[in-house]
């Protein structure tokens, strides 16, 4: 009889390359989950025919000499028609090791972020190196550390690495319009950009590893604006995935900004913006305390002009 809560895969050996059954999780999980845990010398999961899993939730855990998954052909993750029947739509993946060096390679990682509906609730380990050319696109390579600028390239779709914008590099900016998922992280800083509206095609960005927050922006004495139009999610495991400092007062005077990152992207709880070490809700009640911003700007204009006239009088 099925169990009704858990659908797991207990394989002690190495890895389980042999395991070719590329159609058995499209229709066996029922009400399960995919579940591989517990299994103390497994290296890698290594099914590279599973395409489809149909579970609403992937969990693998407590595999304690686990080093890499090899699922590079897992792109489709759909709930159950039972799961659907109970009304849950989402897919939630869990997905960690005890093993130092464990890592998620680039194609595994943008299967796994492209998937509809699903909460990439937890990823441990970083993203392998180095990133692996994919089927269509471009991968470029990014610096390797936040104070040497980024060598940007035409035709870039995935970049790897820590993308830096810096004096150095900003007037080639507008060759980034074709990208579309940041293995790592967009670090902006100390330039004279007044918006940031270059990335119009950025999907993704997933920092796994890197230890900085997935998008910084600091010390742009005109930054007053940015548009990510297509930017669906972030995920890093920071403190806190997004950090601008430091530049014009508009984002902290305007807390849409901020709620940008939070609402729309779902950027919640230990990931949550951080606007000159503001949370949103900070920049929204101190918002709530003061006139609306293009009142209070308007405001000053009128005052500068009354001084400028009471001048002319005197």
């Amino acid at each position: 009889m099925k169990n009704p809560f858990l659908l797991a895969i207990l394989i002690v050996t190495s890895h389980c390359l042999d395991f070719n059954e590329s159609e058995f999780f499209k229709s066996k999980c029922g009400l399960a989950d995919f579940t591989i845990s517990y299994n103390p010398k497994m290296e890698e999961i290594g099914m590279t025919n599973l395409t489809t899993i149909k579970c609403s939730l992937i969990d693998i855990h407590g595999n304690e000499e686990l080093k890499k998954l090899n699922i590079p052909n897992l792109n489709y993750a759909s709930p159950s028609a039972e799961n659907l029947e109970a009304n849950k739509t989402g897919i939630e993946i869990n997905i960690d090791s005890e093993k130092y060096g464990f890592c998620i390679t680039s194609v595994e990682m943008y299967n796994f972020i492209n998937i509809e509906n699903v909460n990439l609730k937890k990823l441990g380990g970083g993203i392998c190196e180095p990133g692996i050319q994919p089927s269509s696109g471009k991968l470029c390579n990014a610096s390797h550390n936040v104070d040497e600028e980024t060598e940007i390239q035409d035709g870039c779709t995935q970049m790897f690495g820590k993308v830096v914008i810096n004096p150095k590099n900003v007037q080639n900016v507008q060759k980034l319009s074709s990208v579309e998922i940041i293995f790592g992280v967009l670090y902006i800083e100390n330039t004279n950009l007044t918006t940031i509206d270059f990335l119009q095609n950025l999907k993704y960005i997933s920092a796994l590893g890197y230890g900085y927050p997935a998008i910084t922006v600091q010390n742009n004495p005109y930054l007053s604006n940015f548009s990510f139009p297509n930017l669906k999610r972030i995920k890093n495991n920071g403190e806190s995935s997004v950090v601008f400092t430091n530049n014009t007062q508009e984002f902290i005077l305007d807390p849409k900004y901020c709620s940008f990152f939070e609402d729309q992207l779902g950027q919640g709880g230990w990931e949550k913006p951080k606007f000159d070490g503001n949370s949103c809700y900070t920049l929204i009640q101190e918002a709530n305390t003061r006139p609306p911003y293009k009142f209070a700007k308007n405001l000053d204009l009128i005052i500068v002009v009354l001084f400028m006239s009471i001048a002319q009088i005197l």
